[in-house]
């Protein structure tokens, strides 16, 4: 029913029944039938106008949290400012398991705890005292930190339905005690040294090391704009979908990562189909571009500038360019906790599309101190392409959830190095070298389940997770930390290593990894992986709301890899042998909320790694203790 067609048919009922509300007349008295069924029309008549009413609001809601802006509509105020201050800390103990060194610089030796300081790449990095000389076992593997961070989001609202939102972190993830570069007067200082600086008592002593970012991090701003057809949205924007293995929200107290795009999108107002009333939202990222050349007015050269003026780019062909389309059937929160508390059900799903390319790469200009012109001999035909889709599903009752996310990536690589000449069959280029395009065949998917066994008080769940893999030795999570010379063929034995070899003829990459937000642990696919690839993981986990805000949390984790060949307990000479069982780890974690903006957690893990990390000396197992403090506003 349209909404004039509603409001004719409730005014004439309401006529109808305002005369019958009159005191009747002795001559036709009214039916007792009759007035409850008018009533019964008037009522109906109201319910769906109030309905389709309540239906226009939501949809521009649920558009604009859809597209990554979680933020209510405008209010009547110019400036809004949400955000949190947090203090983090953890303690990592044997993370780097114990174990010796691997196989990374193709040197073999029968002794893994050789003194040979160059041997190759440890799982993670262990303490600077004593340190992992040699590849011995290190007795003291204890490492401790504090940071903090402010996170500011503003929203300046234009009018009614025009706003910019922004997102900006001071003193993201500092660690207490570093020193930021040219901040506090400080003297004598180069990147990663120690340094002196003015005006502290200890000033010829001060142990301050320079931090790797700046002091302020403007990291989005984009403007949402509401059509009467839907939201236009433009600018550096957060990317959010589904579970999150490719685009996790990231809005957490305790989140380091997120999905930013370059983007210019609009989210339609749901539209009626075969598959229900769905929303289309069309969008062109920029990831990439051609050499910048700085405004002719104040720089002869591509690079060389002063900052002043528009800068522009010398060419499309550099740029880096995705096309996607979403579609999305979505309760807001609001539908789904109504649907819920009347005992319904919702069943919400959605797909998006996308289509990415990249023809050349100018890999001087990505130098900082070249100044010179760029000419045509400096670009590198890349031909890269790839086609990606990805499904997603929710289902929820008001005791059940399950929620599944699935992806699946095809693409092509003409020339994956940065030589001009790939592909056009140069005899003076090194023997063997097997010049063919790299195919991309990788997929990914994850479950989460839960079941409320005593409604909002324990909560069952289950979450299951697989990264395809790929046969190349290593995992490929940190590809630069192996095999990086294709004119030799790959080292066994390896933690990490690049998932292709032109040597040999390995010409595709079928290792999909999950966005490093996405984090289904606390010690080891969180942050000794860093990503989950090559890898099936399942998770069991028990919540109990203690008390109004305050819910305590239980996990284990079991994983194992696709491959034996992956893991670094394979033969370094052979690439026999090996295993796929990677460990098993379990979690716990306590999480207070107050309604007054204060958050506080703690958190411990144990991982006990399995034959996958056999081959370098005994391994020991790893453990972790954190803990957070936040204000929220």
């Amino acid at each position: 029913m349209s909404r004039s067609t509603a409001i004719a048919a409730l005014a004439a009922l309401l006529l109808s029944s305002g005369a019958l509300a009159e005191e009747p007349k002795k001559d036709a008295p009214v039916d007792p039938k009759v007035e409850a069924l008018i009533r019964q029309a008037v009522e109906k008549a109201k319910q769906e106008l109030r309905d389709e009413v309540r239906q226009e609001l939501q949809t521009a809601q649920a558009t604009a949290e859809f597209s990554g802006a979680s933020a209510p509509g405008p209010k009547l105020q110019l400036i809004e400012l949400d955000g949190y201050f947090r203090l983090r800390g953890d303690l990592k103990d044997s993370y780097d398991l114990h174990r010796a060194a691997d196989n990374a610089n193709g040197y073999y030796r029968a002794d893994f705890n050789s003194t040979d300081g160059n041997r190759g790449n440890y799982v993670y990095p262990g303490p600077v005292l004593p340190g992992n000389l040699g590849g011995a076992a290190n007795p003291r593997s204890t490492m401790t930190s504090l940071n903090m961070r402010l996170r500011l989001l503003p929203t300046i609202n234009v009018s009614e339905r025009v706003r910019v939102r922004a997102e900006a972190d001071l003193f993201d993830d500092y660690v207490l005690g570093s020193r930021p570069l040219d901040q506090f007067g400080l003297t004598g200082c180069a990147t990663g040294t120690t340094c002196n600086y003015a005006g502290h008592s200890s000033a010829s002593s001060s142990g301050a090391v320079l931090t790797d970012r700046p002091v302020i991090n403007l990291k989005l701003a984009w403007a949402e704009v509401e059509t009467p057809l839907g939201l236009l949205s433009f600018g550096r924007m957060p990317s959010v979908w589904g579970l999150g293995i490719v685009a996790p929200a990231q809005d957490g107290l305790d989140d380091d990562f997120g999905d930013i795009a370059d983007r210019i999108q609009f989210a339609s107002m749901p539209v009626g189909t075969v598959f229900g009333n769905l929303t289309f939202i069309p969008y062109l990222d920029f990831f990439a571009n051609g050499p910048l050349q700085g405004d002719p007015r104040w720089s002869k050269t591509s690079l060389a500038g002063t900052g002043s003026g528009q800068p522009f780019t010398l060419g499309s062909s550099g740029d880096g360019r995705v096309l996607g389309l979403k579609m999305v059937k979505l309760d807001t929160a609001d539908e789904l906790r109504r649907k819920l508390e009347r005992g319904e059900w919702s069943l919400n799903y959605g797909a998006f599309y996308e289509y990415t390319t990249l023809s050349t790469i100018f890999p001087t200009a990505i130098d900082p101190a070249t100044t010179g012109t760029l000419t045509a001999g400096d670009a590198v035909h890349r031909g890269e392409y790839d086609h990606q889709a990805d499904l997603w599903l929710r289902y929820r009752t008001p005791r059940l959830a399950a929620e599944f996310e699935g992806t699946y990536l095809y693409g092509h690589v003409n020339n994956p190095t940065t030589d001009p000449g790939y592909g056009s069959g140069d005899s003076t280029r090194p023997t063997g070298i097997k010049e063919l395009p790299i195919l991309l065949r990788q997929f990914g998917a994850a479950l989460r389940t839960s079941y409320q066994v005593s409604p909002n008080k324990v909560t069952l769940g289950f979450e299951l997770g697989v990264a395809s893999g790929d046969r190349a030795p290593g995992y490929g999570n940190r590809p630069w930390m192996a095999n990086s010379d294709q004119t030799k063929g790959p080292y066994h034995g390896v933690f990490e290593g690049t998932q292709y070899n032109l040597k040999t003829g390995d010409h595709d990459i079928r290792n999909f990894r999950f966005d490093p937000g996405y984090r289904p642990d606390l010690i080891f696919w969180r942050d000794i992986m860093g990503q989950v690839t090559d890898a099936w993981y399942a998770k069991p986990n028990l919540r109990v709301d203690v008390l109004d805000g305050l819910a305590w949390e239980l996990a284990a984790i079991f994983s194992q890899s696709l491959y034996k060949s992956s893991s670094p307990s394979t033969n370094v000479e052979t690439g026999a042998g090996g295993s796929t069982l990677l460990g098993l780890e379990a979690d716990t974690r306590l999480t207070l909320t107050s309604d007054e903006g204060f958050s506080a957690w703690g958190a411990a893990g144990v991982f006990q790694p399995l034959s996958a990390f056999d081959g370098a000396g005994t391994v020991t197992r790893a453990w972790t203790l954190k803990f957070g403090l936040a204000a929220r506003f």
